[in-house]
């Protein structure tokens, strides 16, 4: 069973009080499961369905046209993922999306022109921060939780490299070179601190702890959210990274997946706060600057 949090409206308004409520509420799920939905979070529901029909909008053009915003290191991987173009980490295929990023950009690496990737989704972008401010609360009350400074995961120097993603998984998607009945999108954990995601159709897997895989239903006003391996490394598994993936699908499904990240070259290690002798350091230190782009890097075909 999917835990369900209920929060009080739009993190703009938490008071430090609000985020203590919030980290009772999600803590438990946040270590024995590392998912749960969120309903009453204030995200504007219009918002979504405006970052539904942008998305549409796009892919419907030709692939001439929609490469012309290919994703690239130079872009700071902003742009477009055509079909084929990511690597599954888990053989030796391709997965089975089409995939779309706006978000932040940094100063350390060469500034790209983030105006052109993102002219097309304005209300994406808008979408984009609102789920920010969504999951600065949601971390806080996280780190309340491990009985730390609401600000632990936030201060830190740099802009964080968020992003919004748009992706569509379409019935005539075959994974390019796959096994016959590969997922869509290969079961893994993601490298974000959480990640929240809305689908318009079912098709999503969360791996619960005991290791059986749960379908997660598309709940119409709620968001899903799940914990990513730099929380699960910074809280020295207290808190749990959820394996996750997408089945093959039978009808055209889009999904918007927001993953919130560090700011780039934040190295991410397990905390002294939260480490003991009978908890002792379980993870090595994690760069999130070059360490994430080589990740990046091998996964995206040319």
């Amino acid at each position: 069973m999917i835990p369900q949090v209920r929060l009080p409206g739009h993190s703009d308004g938490w008071t430090s009080a609000d985020r203590a409520v919030v980290a009772v509420n999600i803590g438990d799920a946040c270590r024995r499961q590392g998912y749960f939905f969120v309903h009453d979070h204030g995200v504007p529901p219009e918002l979504i369905c405006d970052a539904y029909s942008e998305a549409r909008r796009f892919y419907r053009l030709t692939l001439e046209e929609k490469s012309k915003y290919d994703t690239a290191e130079d872009s700071q991987f902003l742009g477009y993922r055509a079909l084929g173009r990511e690597r599954s980490r888990v053989h030796r295929g391709t997965e089975s999306c089409e995939q779309y990023r706006i978000g932040n950009t940094t100063d350390e690496l060469a500034v790209p022109e983030a105006d052109f990737y993102h002219a097309q989704f304005p209300q994406s972008l808008e979408l984009f921060h609102h789920l920010t401010r969504l999951s600065d609360g949601l971390l806080a009350a996280c780190a309340l939780d491990l009985g730390l400074d609401e600000n632990t995961f936030a201060d830190h120097p740099g802009t964080p490299l968020h992003r919004l993603g748009l992706n569509r998984y379409a019935a005539s998607h075959p994974s390019t070179s796959g096994p016959k009945n590969a997922s869509a999108m290969s079961p893994h954990v993601d490298l974000s601190l959480l990640t929240i995601l809305d689908q318009d159709e079912p098709g999503l897997d969360v791996r619960a702890a005991d290791g059986t895989w749960l379908a997660v239903p598309a709940v119409p006003g709620a968001l899903f959210v799940f914990i990513g391996d730099y929380l699960q490394r910074w809280s020295n598994g207290l808190h749990r990274a959820a394996p996750h993936r997408v089945n093959k699908v039978r009808n055209d499904r889009m999904s918007i997946q927001y993953k919130h990240r560090p700011a780039y070259g934040v190295v991410i290690a397990p905390l002294d706060d939260l480490t003991t002798t009978s908890n002792p350091t379980r993870y090595p230190p994690l760069d999130t600057g070059p360490g994430y782009m080589t990740v990046l890097k091998s996964i995206l075909n040319k």
